[in-house]
């Protein structure tokens, strides 16, 4: 079916949804969030958004048992998830087909992109999920809000607040392959003094990676590649007037795993991690709420220590002693001036602007091979929001940043979105370009092969999205349909003869992001997602690897007692291209089905019994070819709350 008669198969099957049984005036708010913060950089009412967005809860990551954030991202509608075997190893996140290094990460609005990495790409694996306050996931070029990398969206965690008198909760789990995850929390609020420390950790010993068509060639040695994380995080807040407020982030992940090579087992590789990341953040309300200034200021720093040691199954291994330290400085300062409210046809009319600055170093020393560079850069953006006749929205923005290294870059975007209340429909479309620079790798990489290349330009992308989404009976029922399309060029890749990179390639996204949520009662919910994906190397003119065409995700949750509660999650990943691991050609691995069930019993209002199991089927299949994904494995664990 080609993507044409895909769109139209899918607006229609949503135009045939029945309308709401009585016409609302106002739709009520159902399951929508209550803000959306990422969009426009702003808590926003979710209706007047005019781009895509997913936000994932607490409440929902502790009802699902996700521990992790690449495990919340994996049901997220345009995302895809690839991960280099069990826990601990490389995650890399794609949105609608772009590159993993297209994705902007912010943690309590830190940029925590390494300067040190390769392509500047944000691995997922150690991010987990203990505490967080939600998830949000814009899709679509965002650079004219925040600048380089927010080409693909913007992912954004964001730790709760304290509130209220001092409490808490631990829980601990084992799995029947013997990982263990951990986590606790103390938080409260005293006067003008808010609190919230956490501390989580996982250990696993983690099979193989390597699929069992290999171990023959490994003479035939079979290894494990344990992992352990131990993460810190705090969030002080202090109100110093009524209308004036400081926050103190920070967070520290400390990690190691150990690791193995494309169809190969390497006992002696291993990668130490660690990241700190601050944020010291003030918010203002003032001129009875007209000017909401925010000025913040972070520091985050990214150390990585791998080794890998002559073994008999690997006598020479490639680099043996590597370190990648990359540290960012960023201050930013924005403003929410609300111009004009309830004039008119016009109900709202406001304008968000401010800048941003970010200072990137980069060190790497692999095997006494040195290389070290520096990045500043300085952005400043504006962004008119208008709300006409209730419910008629409008967004319009632009963006220069200037780059000590590649010089300026402009970016713009421009949205809108309708709700007609009788029957809760609201439509909406944007455009928008983005960019994203040269990493610190990129410009001064050194080696024999690929090395860096000061004369590159940053890479440019522009897109488009047009969707609706329906609300009927109340809504308990909403169901959305999106079309994107994304080009992008000047992409950074190493043509022969292989000796330094350059700005070569491009390449073409589109796809319908589909969604379904039912909430009949109170106890039961029921939620559907699907992309169609078409992603290209439009240069070379094949199918991008690692990204899937189809993605289904089904789960439900019911609560059929008081206490109990049961959840079912089925993940089918189909009619995706990767390379070959033993020839390098590229080729279509299978396609796999996950089942994944859980079920909480409360014994006590503050004592929680829980269970899970991941992979049900027990599917044997690879995620990205020639990594083993892990086996089935059952979870048993329990909750205290005081």
């Amino acid at each position: 079916m080609t993507s044409i008669r895909r769109i139209l198969l899918s607006f229609s099957l949503l135009a045939a949804a029945p309308a709401p049984l009585l016409a609302q005036t106002e739709p009520t708010t159902g399951m929508m969030p209550d803000v959306v913060v990422t969009a426009d950089r702003y808590p926003t009412d979710p209706s007047k958004v005019t781009g895509s967005y997913t936000v994932v809860t607490g409440e929902d990551m502790q009802r699902r048992q996700l521990r992790t954030v690449g495990d919340v991202l994996r049901s997220v509608p345009g995302v895809s998830v690839q991960q280099n075997g069990g826990p601990g190893t490389l995650t890399s996140v794609f949105i609608r087909g772009a590159n993993s290094n297209h994705t902007l990460v912010l943690i309590d609005g830190v940029n925590v992109s390494s300067p040190s990495a390769a392509s500047g790409a944000v691995d997922f694996a150690n991010y987990l999920t203990e505490n967080l306050e939600r998830i949000e996931v814009v899709r679509g070029p965002m650079s004219t809000m925040y600048g380089s990398q927010a080409m693909g969206g913007v992912i954004n965690m964001v730790t709760k607040a304290g509130k209220g008198p001092m409490s808490g909760a631990a829980f601990a789990e084992l799995g029947t392959r013997m990982q263990t995850n951990a986590g606790a929390y103390v938080q409260g609020s005293e006067g003008r003094f808010n609190y919230n420390l956490t501390l989580a950790g996982t250990y696993s010993p983690n099979d193989t990676p390597v699929p069992a068509r290999f171990w023959a060639r490994n003479n035939p040695y079979v290894d494990i590649d344990p992992y352990r994380n131990i993460t810190l995080a705090s969030r002080l807040g202090y109100e110093v007037t009524d209308t004036t407020s400081v926050t103190w982030f920070s967070r520290f992940i400390d990690a190691r795993v150990n690791y193995d090579q494309v169809g190969q087992e390497d006992p002696n590789a291993t990668t130490f991690t660690q990241q700190f990341m601050n944020r010291l953040q003030l918010d203002g309300n003032y001129l009875d709420g007209r000017w909401k200034p925010v000025l913040g200021v972070a520091y985050y720093s990214n150390y990585q220590h791998s080794q890998d040691f002559p073994s008999v199954q690997v006598p020479a291994p490639f680099t043996r002693d590597s370190y990648f330290n990359g540290r960012r400085l960023t201050a930013d300062w924005r403003n929410l001036f609300t111009i004009a409210e309830n004039a008119g046809a016009l109900d709202e009319l406001s304008f968000i602007g401010g800048i941003d600055f970010d200072q990137s170093w980069a060190y790497n020393n692999a095997d006494g091979a040195q290389g070290w560079g520096a990045m500043a850069q300085t952005g400043f953006y504006g962004q008119m929001r208008s709300t006409l006749f209730t419910n008629f929205n409008v967004n319009i923005a632009g963006r220069i940043d200037v780059n000590n290294t590649y010089g300026t870059v402009p970016t713009w975007r421009a949205g809108a979105s309708y709700l007609w209340a009788p029957t809760d429909t609201r439509v909406k479309a944007s455009y928008g370009t983005a960019f994203k620079a040269p990493s610190l790798f990129e410009l001064y990489g050194t080696g024999f092969f690929c090395a860096g290349n000061k004369q590159l330009s940053p890479e440019y992308s522009r897109g488009w999205e047009v969707g609706v989404e329906q609300g009927m009976w109340d809504r308990k029922v909403t169901a959305s349909v999106t079309y994107f399309f994304n080009s992008f060029n000047n992409l950074i890749q190493c043509p022969p003869p292989f000796t330094s990179l350059e700005n070569v390639a491009q390449a073409q996204t589109e796809g319908i992001e589909t969604t379904l949520q039912i909430k009949p009662y109170d106890w039961i919910d029921f939620n559907f997602e699907y992309t169609f994906l078409i992603a290209r190397n439009v240069t070379a003119n094949q199918p991008l690897v690692r990204r899937p065409q189809d993605t289904f995700n089904i789960r439900t949750m019911i609560r059929p007692f008081d206490g109990w509660q049961f959840g079912a999650g089925v993940t089918q990943v189909s009619s995706r291209w990767d390379f070959n691991a033993t020839t390098g050609a590229i080729m279509q691995p299978s396609a796999y089905t996950l089942l994944r069930i859980t079920a909480a019993y409360d014994v006590t209002p503050k004592v929680q019994l829980f269970a899970r199991a991941e992979n049900v089927l027990n599917q044997v299949y690879e995620e990205p070819e020639g990594f083993q994904a892990p086996y089935f494995q059952a979870f048993f664990g329990v909750k205290a709350r005081f």
